[in-house]
């Protein structure tokens, strides 16, 4: 049990006297001492000490100070009181543990002092109250922004991924607030717009996700990861340089992220050099590896996914279909290229899936990738019985006002979706990514709108991972 001492004066020691006798009073051992009556607690427990004159008077005040006393507040807004009683008790013990109300110049460094300043906390509180604004812990852990409290806005990257696909790495998601309510999360756990995530990290770390969870705009393939990658087939692919001017323009489109080109399966000496002097490869921000020994995709991308940051996975069409299955199992955005080149695509497309809700997952990703690559965004909503999908479509009304970028909603009773997509030669189609109906059979899945997507060859294609 610690001797602590309290010296009172003033409006915050009143406050300070009533929270500690209402919750804490009965785990030290206290002495108080203060000239205003007021500022003395009342039935105190047996064993500690009430005193009722003025902490200023060195004489009086060295009569109660003992060698068991480990600990001292001084708790007054007069600035002249804080200095005479702070030398009073420093000359009596340098290794008392002070915490003092207010500052004071020192001549030495005093490294059992802890000095609040008043008009700090309140501006910071006050910050913390603004609008957008993270609240860090300051009386835990270290006290230095390693512990964060962010809440996630609509529009946001990290709004309607799950816990699992969101990179962290120097730190954690260890708890979502919802609704008044404390979520442990799992890797399956999906964040919603309005949570409140609780993070551990590297306090400069914590800021960089605070900035990346609050900018709506401009961040994908975050919160996936930072790495554009290309896989490129150099024994069965075709057109390498379409493909590398290709992922170049995509890439060019991306803010602060890192590109990568993989070949693999090399088969001639020429194809090398070619690769070695292509200027694109380059370029700053820009690597590339060609895999002489490992001709399994499978193999390669288990070693990248360890060594990298992977947001965004690009493949040409003989790569996507060959290593579909492998490429969907890593659970990262795919971007498969189609015949249609990315300079004449001017719009985006989303068929509402069956399941709406993940029209509404994929959300903030079709608007953040759209407004970086400059296209219109069309929506397009099927139901031969009319029974359209409102409630998907409310929500990405909802949506467009936040990102302040007008989407065409599209409805029809009688064009299939598969027809409609292989009509629009200006689209880029973005899709929700659901391992388990890539697997099934094409013959199995007429009616899955999503399986027959994979299918297409003509539109430039964006699968998102729902989930891990």
């Amino acid at each position: 049990m610690r001797k602590i001492l309290l010296i009172l004066d003033g409006i915050v020691a009143k406050d300070f006297l009533t929270t500690l006798t209402q919750k804490h009073i009965d785990k030290n051992y206290y002495i108080f001492v203060s000239l205003n009556p007021e500022l003395l607690p009342q039935n105190l427990s047996e064993g500690n000490e009430i005193y009722n004159f003025d902490p200023c008077s060195p004489k009086k005040l060295r009569q109660i100070l003992e060698p068991q006393i480990t600990d001292c507040y001084i708790i007054t807004d007069q600035v002249e009181e804080r200095e005479l009683i702070y030398k009073t008790i420093r000359d009596y013990n340098k290794n008392i543990q002070i915490t003092l109300l207010g500052e004071l110049e020192l001549n030495e460094d005093d490294k059992q002092l802890t000095q609040i300043n008043e008009e700090q906390i309140l501006a910071a509180k006050l910050f913390e109250r603004f609008p957008n604004v993270p609240r860090t812990a300051k009386y835990i852990g270290l006290g230095e922004g390693e512990i964060m409290q962010i809440n996630v806005p609509f529009g946001s990257p990290y709004a309607y991924r799950t816990v699992g696909v969101i990179k962290q790495k120097k730190w954690k998601i260890v708890a979502i607030y919802r609704n008044k309510e404390l979520i442990l999360p799992k890797f399956s756990t999906v964040i919603f717009p309005n949570d409140s995530l609780l993070l551990i990290g590297e306090p400069k770390t914590l800021w960089d996700i605070y900035h990346r969870i609050k900018e709506e705009i401009g961040q994908f393939p975050t919160p996936f990861g930072r790495d554009v990658i290309l896989y490129f087939d150099l024994l069965n692919s075709h057109s390498l340089e379409f493909y590398l001017e290709q992922t170049l323009l995509l890439f060019n489109h991306f803010k602060n992220k890192r590109l990568h080109f993989c070949f693999f399966n090399p088969n001639t000496p020429d194809i090398i050099n070619t690769l070695n002097n292509n200027p694109i490869l380059q370029q700053e921000n820009i690597t590339y590896h060609i895999e002489f020994y490992e001709t399994s995709l499978k193999n390669i991308l288990a070693k990248d996914i360890q060594n990298k940051n992977i947001g965004l996975i690009l493949s040409e069409s003989f790569v996507f279909e060959k290593y579909k299955n492998i490429l969907f199992d890593c659970g990262i955005p795919l971007f498969k290229f189609g015949s249609t080149p990315l300079e004449q695509i001017t719009h985006s497309a989303v068929v509402i899936p069956k399941i709406t809700e993940e029209a509404e997952k994929i959300s903030s990703v079709v608007f953040d990738f759209s407004t970086q690559l400059g296209l219109k965004i069309r929506l397009y909503d099927f139901d031969p019985d009319e029974n359209y999908h409102k409630l998907a479509i409310e929500y990405y009304k909802h949506i467009e006002k936040i990102f302040e970028k007008k989407i065409e909603i599209i409805q029809s009773n009688s064009l299939n979706p598969i027809l409609w997509l292989n009509q629009q030669k200006d689209t880029l189609q973005i899709l929700p990514l659901k391992k388990e109906r890539i697997k099934k059979s094409l013959w199995l899945n007429l009616t899955d709108i999503e399986n027959l997507s994979s299918h297409l060859s003509n539109l430039p294609q964006l699968f998102i991972p729902l989930s891990v």
